[in-house]
């Protein structure tokens, strides 16, 4: 099972505007069977790998039998999720193999990306498909006052109903590009469209 989805914050700000940014975390988790957890910051790219360019530390932290990474995961999963934070809304992703834990994961990322993409103009969807596309929007965007970027919004209100963080990335996004997208190389690359749980 694989996904590939992206991080997105959605608030108020100290006006009361409505602001949408795509959250960008420069550390890689991997959790194995809620009983491993390697926390690093290497990319997969020759800067990471080849030993005399970037800079880059790993953890491998292995759970002692107290359930510690299980603990780990599931609150990653609470704020992605938008699940409550006491834990008491755990039921649907206790096993993160399940088709019940994958249905979550899946409507909460599709849901939320419908959610953006029918409020904002920017974030990525189907419809942008070159990088020059989606630099002008966010360059139009960004040179709005911000009056203006409140009223770009579409019914704004709606955003009240972003569950968590997790967006569903679109496959098509930046597919005209010279370079498929990574996203698209990825799903074409696999038979089945579940997620990947890492």
């Amino acid at each position: 099972m694989m996904s590939v989805c992206s991080l997105f914050s959605v608030d108020r700000n100290k006006s009361g505007r409505w602001d949408v940014a795509e959250v960008f975390v420069h550390s890689k988790v991997l959790v194995v069977d809620d009983r491993v957890t390697v926390i690093g910051s290497a990319n997969v790219n020759d800067r990471s790998f080849v030993g005399f360019s970037d800079s880059e530390i790993g953890a491998m932290l292995r759970d002692g039998g107290d359930g510690s990474i299980r603990e780990f995961r599931l609150r990653l999963w609470r704020q992605f999720l938008g699940l409550s934070p006491d834990g008491n809304t755990d039921d649907a992703v206790l096993d993160p193999a399940s088709d019940v834990a994958f249905d979550a994961w899946k409507d909460v990322a599709s849901g939320n990306q419908t959610l953006l993409s029918s409020v904002t103009s920017f974030t990525p969807r189907d419809s942008i498909t070159s990088y020059s596309q989606i630099q002008n929007l966010r360059k139009e965007y960004n040179a709005l006052s911000p009056a203006e970027k409140a009223a770009s919004f579409v019914e704004p209100e709606r955003l009240k109903g972003m569950q968590g963080q997790l967006v569903k990335f679109p496959t098509k996004f930046l597919g005209d590009q010279k370079k498929r997208s990574l996203t698209t190389k990825l799903v074409d690359s696999f038979d089945l469209a579940k997620p990947i749980f890492l």
